[in-house]
């Protein structure tokens, strides 16, 4: 677990040496944690890995790509939407998927092969002039 802390910690480190963190919109609920962007401001990033999507919990802007990574050491994890049956195919340690949001909505999703550990996500995807 320690490992895991300190391999997290470095990653996190590299992208703020590597050019910042930029937030993505919140509605201001505490209950919402802010993704990070991939560095590039080219995506908000959700990682996935203890078997949970993190953040499980995110709000973004119309036109906002989102990008999950697997930070998995021996498993794999898929993001499925079953309301819009569709979905990334599985990805493995340090594999990524993105999708970009078009239309305002609120986005569930979870992990397939790990329903039965409760793995899910939300993303509510708000018009630029309802973000604050």
């Amino acid at each position: 677990m320690q490992y895991r802390r300190l391999t997290l910690g470095a990653a996190v480190l590299t992208t703020l040496l590597m050019g910042g963190v930029a937030q993505a919109g919140t509605s201001g609920s505490s209950d919402l944690d802010d993704g990070q962007t991939d560095g590039h401001g080219d995506a908000v990033v959700v990682e996935m890995f203890d078997y949970a999507y993190h953040p499980a919990e995110l709000e973004v802007e119309v036109g906002t790509t989102v990008r999950w990574v697997s930070e998995e050491k021996r498993t794999s994890h898929d993001i499925y939407f079953p309301d819009e049956d569709m979905g990334s195919p599985r990805l493995f340690p340090e594999e990524s998927w993105e999708r970009t949001f078009e239309e305002p909505g609120t986005y569930e999703y979870h992990c397939r092969p790990h329903e039965d550990r409760d793995m899910d996500g939300v993303i509510h995807v708000v018009a630029a002039d309802d973000a604050e």
